[in-house]
């Protein structure tokens, strides 16, 4: 999702308009259809993938549950400075952006890792975006306190102790001296709730600025929670075609069939054009934040179902065994829901859609009457 490396290959090394004209063809074609990545890029997801590889086995992940978060685990990702890698390198993080929280969440979710970095990443970009010094605190977020007042369920709020919000007009933060116990939930997910009156709350901002900043950060946790589920997905999709290519009958494998072999593909083309959306929203959210800012609930939104439908379909190529806890698909399809319920479900995210996808369609319109083209 690199700017410099399209225009590089368009410019014609003149000045004045002609680079403008390249720049300006080159960011359309990152908006509508270009979703490659630089080598840098392309490096750290490969880096990460392959540190989860060696670091979260299943026996990780199933060795975490019920609490949904490995401490060492935790500590091995902030030796290696993957914790940080959304912060900027005076803040004593790695300089990365959206996208590159974007790649890391995905990774996450392939790997089910229990450890709850999507929430942190964003929760600490917002921290330090207001001058606030990192620390070794799990921080996290309240997605929905702005649409929803009161008791707010948190993602990682089991093993958080500072929790950003949005309180009547303040963007606050609360913090604890231990976090609340976890709320009960199948996907071994660390959700708790957090209640206003408990502990301690310090008003970060306020004013127009507060309302930049949460909007910002609520933008960036939609977009990276969605990486995270399109990511499980596709793991899912994988222990699928493993289970599939592996398992013999009627004197062959079932991947043969064509039952098992289409709903493979379907699952595939499903993930990839979640992975997709995502990576749109992502460039949208570091670059033009202003521009489309329905699209990280819509990727968030998405994202959910494809996951779930995916693992539930990864499930039934396993037959009677992927429903059993004892299978590693069974990990992917109890999460899918848990990761995905405190973003808010369709209905909420699509009214966080609406009043931007009003804008664009009204702008469009005007377009059409005036002669345009969209």
């Amino acid at each position: 999702m690199s700017t410099v490396d399209v225009v590089v290959a368009d410019g014609t090394g003149a000045e004045g308009s002609s680079v403008q004209t390249a720049v300006d063809r080159a960011l359309a074609r990152l908006r509508w259809n270009d979703y490659s990545l630089h080598t840098e890029q392309e490096d750290l997801r490969d880096t990460v993938r392959r540190f989860l590889g060696r670091a979260c086995p299943a026996e990780t992940v199933r060795a975490a549950e019920p609490g949904g978060f490995d401490p060492e685990l935790w500590r091995r990702a902030a030796e290696a400075g993957i914790v940080g890698i959304g912060l900027a390198e005076e803040a004593g993080g790695q300089g990365g952006g959206v996208v590159e929280i974007v790649l890391v969440a995905a990774e996450i979710g392939r790997a089910l890792a229990p450890v709850p970095l999507v929430e942190h990443m964003v929760a600490s970009r917002l921290l330090a975006a207001l001058g606030r010094e990192p620390d070794d605190t799990i921080v996290s977020l309240a997605p929905l306190s702005d649409e929803r007042p009161g008791a707010q369920l948190v993602p990682g709020g089991a093993v958080a102790r500072r929790v950003a919000a949005w309180v009547g007009d303040d963007l606050v933060l609360w913090s604890r001296s231990a976090p609340p116990q976890q709320a009960a939930n199948d996907g071994a997910a660390p959700l708790a709730w957090w209640h206003p009156g408990d502990g301690r709350v310090e008003v970060l901002a306020t004013g127009d600025r507060a309302r930049a900043l949460w909007t910002t950060a609520v933008g960036e946790y939609r977009v990276a929670t969605a990486s995270a589920l399109a990511g499980l997905a596709s793991g899912a999709v994988a222990h699928a075609r493993d289970y599939a290519i592996q398992r013999q009958a009627f004197g062959g494998p079932i991947a043969r069939f064509q039952a098992i072999s289409h709903t493979l593909v379907d699952a595939t083309m499903a993930v990839a054009t979640a992975e997709n959306l995502v990576h749109r929203a992502a460039w949208y959210v570091q670059h033009e934040p202003a521009e489309r800012p329905e699209l990280p609930a819509f990727a968030l939104s998405n994202a959910a179902a494809v996951a779930q439908r995916v693992c539930a379909r990864s499930v039934h190529v396993h037959g009677g065994f992927g429903l059993t806890l004892e299978a590693d698909i069974s990990l992917y399809h109890r999460r899918a829901a848990a990761w995905s319920f405190p973003g808010g479900g369709p209905r909420t995210l699509r009214a966080a859609a609406a009043p931007a996808l009003d804008r664009l369609l009204t702008r469009l319109d005007r377009t059409d009457s005036a002669g345009g083209t969209r």
